[in-house]
């Protein structure tokens, strides 16, 4: 009876022990679950101080100011963050890294020389409507004629300073009034100095701003040219020809403008070929002999005829010698 009371107890025991355990096993199974949810909900990815489980924005980069929400500052609410944005304080664009483009050119107000107008980049977002590479907001001469050069102001280029434009002066480095294309008229005559064979003195245009030679001087030229004669059959001069050239080239002195054409010709002795060449030779003689007297070789064309141009009859001698002759003419 003693050993039933015995083993009864002991069953009673093991099965008090073995109903307990799950009982201590659950305190501490418990205990571990509750820190583990509490780690949890304390953790924060991106260190920005905002638990993951509230956090909006949980990639936040380091040291990145958040609001309670976890996202980077964005003060204008532009939607870019202050971080990220080159204008923290005015709403832009993200085109822009934030920045605002008043007039929506492309280019940031802050860098935008006329914000409030459409422009290029070129120009810092100015406008240039002639078309001259200087800005509207630079531009003095903002009507300038496409083509036209300009200065710094933006104005056609002058270089005599007389208001008239380069391209439409006639005479870009000489001052003259615009009716005249930009030339000046030194003696008033409405012949412009660059066309004036003589600027300092009144002419007239036919003359090509010359004075006329006067009537008597136009009769002297044409007699000197019959009063001149070579040796025989030579190029030479006669010195009886001397004082009439002497003569000649005090004229062209007075009227040291005009051009003078010397013609040679010859009767129709010898060949056509001959006569050319004597007849150019006694040309060209005249013409050295004036040039050795101070006369400008560019005022002088020498020109032999032969017998091509006679004035009388070859079939008698009368009328051979009037044919060999030397006519002078003149002309501005």
């Amino acid at each position: 009876m003693k050993k039933l009371a015995f083993l009864f107890l002991c069953t009673c025991m093991t099965f008090t022990y073995t109903n307990a355990a799950p009982t201590i096993d659950g305190k501490l199974n418990s205990k571990t679950s509750e820190s583990k949810n509490h780690s949890e909900l304390a953790k924060d990815s991106d260190n920005d101080g905002v638990a993951d489980k509230n956090d909006k924005c949980p990639d936040t980069p380091a040291g990145v100011m958040v609001d309670k929400t976890g996202c980077p500052i964005d003060k204008d609410i532009d939607g870019i963050a202050d971080y990220l944005d080159k204008c923290p304080d005015l709403a832009g664009t993200a085109a822009l890294n934030g920045c605002p483009d008043t007039d929506k050119d492309g280019i940031a107000d802050a860098e935008d020389r006329c914000p409030d107008v459409a422009g290029s980049a070129d120009l810092k977002g100015c406008q240039d409507v002639d078309k001259d590479g200087v800005a509207d907001i630079d531009d003095k001469c903002a009507n300038t004629t496409a083509g036209y050069k300009v200065d710094a102001a933006g104005c056609p280029l002058d270089n005599d300073k007389d208001g008239v434009a380069n391209e439409v002066d006639l005479c870009p480095d000489a001052a003259g009034p615009l009716a005249l294309k930009g030339c000046p008229d030194t003696d008033g005559d409405g012949v412009t100095d660059n066309i004036d064979r003589c600027p300092n003195e009144k002419g007239n245009i036919i003359d090509k701003g010359c004075p006329k030679i006067a009537p008597i001087d136009v009769k002297k030229i044409a007699a000197i040219g019959g009063k001149l004669f070579f040796e025989n059959a030579s190029s030479e001069l006669k010195s009886s020809s001397y004082i009439q050239l002497d003569n000649l080239a005090e004229i062209l002195k007075r009227y040291n403008a005009t051009n003078l054409q010397i013609s040679g010709h010859t009767d129709n002795v010898g060949s056509d070929a001959s006569n050319i060449n004597l007849s150019q030779q006694r040309a060209e003689s005249v013409k050295i002999y004036l040039i050795n007297k101070g006369i400008p070789e560019s005022r002088l064309t020498a020109l032999g005829f032969g017998d091509g141009k006679p004035i009388a009859d070859n079939n008698s001698a009368a009328g051979r010698a009037k044919n060999r002759r030397v006519e002078l003419i003149t002309s501005y």
